[in-house]
């Protein structure tokens, strides 16, 4: 910008130089800039964060009202049941059975269903039984199994509670050489109390990663050879417990959830009844389960969608320069 004197010696204001013009806008009906909030308008932060949990909780909302759609049961899976039954079955009335209750909390939903059944077949032989757990998630899980027969109601005469023992491993050991020890009371306690674990005549173990059918069988049964031992496993013990129950070390074995369902049919189908609770055939919803697998998997590439889109991104353009 310039400065010019006038003939008074005055100078005149200084002109504007020239430079890029200021865009002009088109305010004809039906143009961009007459009807801006078609491409201004964005959605918060926040809403845009809650739109994904939002889309999940319907989902989850549906997969809720899908009907059960059945597992197929092969032979070797009707015969898993019928390993447990029959286990089961050739107990006499009042017979010790010791239950160690050692799942996990992040697979104990798919043996929860065999893992009531079992209980419930338990009460309807009416054998005592007696509840251990040598894990954190297996003692909460007991609590909650242990509650719920109290509810159903089944007296302290009928299911003990021996507690947590820690130490994982070792205080297993000790259990199997020492029994239960002085610190749980009662007529049921007290008769098992005198011959230890010889004094049980079915021990089902409900297994997880830290203590499970393999602890059992190499830690208890070396010491304690007559007592027959049971199981109830998520699938992905499988590859380590199926050897002890093909050589015969466990008496019986559900270990996967088809197997499991198998189970919990043939105690409802005898209607196994217990104080004024009764296990009634409520199957998981089959659709439900690889419903909520696909959400998972969704869940999954949108977290890291973005992540992988950059690195390609950054890929590409390295290989082209």
């Amino acid at each position: 910008m310039t400065e010019s004197p006038d003939e008074g010696g005055r100078r005149e204001p200084p002109e504007p130089s020239e430079g890029p013009e200021s865009p002009v806008r088109d305010e004809t009906p039906g143009s961009a800039d007459a009807q801006p909030w078609r491409r201004r308008t964005r959605l918060a932060p926040g809403v845009r964060a809650g739109i994904p949990i939002l889309a999940l909780l319907i989902l989850l909302g549906i997969a809720s009202l899908v009907p059960g759609i059945g597992f197929a049961a092969d032979v070797s899976v009707e015969a898993a049941g019928r390993d447990l039954e029959a286990a089961i079955g050739r107990l006499q009335t009042g017979a010790p059975v010791l239950v160690d209750i050692d799942g996990d909390l992040g697979t104990y939903p798919e043996i929860r269903y065999a893992t009531r059944a079992a209980l419930a077949d338990l009460m309807l032989r009416g054998a005592n039984v007696a509840v251990v757990s040598f894990s954190g998630e297996g003692r909460a899980i007991a609590v909650a199994e242990i509650a719920r027969l109290r509810h159903l109601g089944v007296g302290p005469d009928r299911v003990a509670d021996l507690g947590f023992r820690s130490g994982g491993e070792p205080a297993l050991v000790q259990l199997a050489s020492e029994g239960i020890g002085p610190n749980t009371s009662g007529s049921f306690a007290d008769a098992v109390r005198k011959d230890g674990l010889a004094s049980f005549r079915l021990a089902l173990v409900i297994g997880g990663a830290e203590i499970g059918p393999r602890s059992w069988v190499e830690q208890v049964q070396p010491r304690v050879p007559a007592l027959p031992i049971a199981a109830i496993t998520p699938s992905f013990l499988l590859p380590e417990v199926l050897p002890y129950r093909s050589s015969g070390q466990l008496v019986a074995l559900v270990g996967t959830l088809p197997a499991g369902l198998a189970y919990g049919q043939q105690v409802a189908a005898r209607g196994a009844e217990f104080g004024p609770g009764r296990f009634a055939e409520r199957l998981p919803s089959g659709a439900a389960i690889v419903f909520g697998m696909l959400v998972a998997i969704a869940v999954l590439l949108a977290s890291s969608g973005g992540s992988l889109a950059g690195w390609a991104r950054a890929a590409w353009r390295r290989g082209r320069s």
